[in-house]
């Protein structure tokens, strides 16, 4: 038994080094390739030869990079307005609806915030002609009637849709206050 497992590692040997010796020639024969299609320089031969058994995967994913560099380089193209812009963003994103809809969800809280500062945000300015008690609100939720001197600055926030103003001053003694006052009676205490 002894003997014949001696000579059977002596065939398994001569075969591994039959085996690496063919693996090397080979890959020999593969770099030659190689070498060969890079030399002709010509684009479609390199492309043909992404087909050729005689590379080896090494030498396959070498050229398959050398056609890459080849290629000319993917230019990315900006918009030349924000309408378009925005007509490539709703083309793009009616295939992706929930994408829509997390969008839309996440811009909610942005625009409530910013309607409220609209809704806060004065329109016009003016001060006071004459001394007048107004009726206002304070930011602690007591109304109160405090008198205005002239000359006092008033800020117009906003028009109700009954056509009432909604004005927006400082005293020192209260801070901001709020008050509605109608359009007639704006016209004779503010100045503009």
């Amino acid at each position: 038994m002894s003997t014949r497992l001696q000579v059977l590692r002596k065939r398994f040997f001569e075969a591994k080094a039959d085996v690496g010796s063919s693996n090397r020639e080979m890959r020999r024969a593969s770099a030659r390739k190689l070498e060969r299609l890079k030399s002709k320089g010509d684009s479609k031969a390199l492309v043909a030869g992404l087909k050729d058994p005689a590379l080896t995967s090494y030498d396959r994913e070498r050229l398959e990079q050398m056609i890459t560099d080849l290629l000319p380089r993917r230019r990315v193209r900006l918009p030349r307005s924000l309408t378009n812009w925005a007509f490539s963003l709703l083309r793009n994103v009616r295939y992706a609806w929930r994408g829509l809809l997390l969008l839309g969800v996440m811009l909610l809280p942005f625009a409530v915030i910013g309607s409220i500062a609209l809704m806060n945000t004065g329109r016009m300015i003016g001060t006071f002609n004459n001394d007048y008690n107004i009726s206002s609100k304070f930011p602690d939720g007591h109304t109160e009637v405090i008198p205005v001197r002239v000359g006092a600055a008033v800020i117009v926030t906003g028009r109700l849709s009954n056509g009432d103003y909604r004005l927006r001053f400082w005293t020192t003694d209260y801070g901001y206050g709020y008050a509605t006052i109608s359009s007639a009676l704006l016209n004779q205490i503010v100045k503009y």
